[in-house]
């Protein structure tokens, strides 16, 4: 997880996200940090994420950001 949070602290440095329920509801990112996001998760563990993946649901919280990686056959 700390990988996840060190994404996420270059995307919006200054934020706790490892004590967060909803990074979206709670104003730590917005829809343009969604899409930083999926580029650099996809930079930094060689995954591809469909379009029809890119849903808030799938990266609001650490553990929704692990549950999308692990589908996709990495281990956080």
């Amino acid at each position: 997880m700390h990988e996840l949070t060190a994404i996420l602290n270059d995307i919006r440095p200054g934020q706790d996200f490892s004590k967060a329920k909803n990074f979206f509801d709670q104003g730590m990112l917005d829809s343009l940090d969604l899409t930083t996001l999926v580029s650099a998760l996809e930079a930094r563990f060689g995954v591809f994420i469909d379009v029809d993946e890119m849903v808030v649901e799938n990266f609001c919280s650490l553990s929704a950001i692990e549950s999308i990686l692990t589908r996709k056959g990495i281990k956080v």
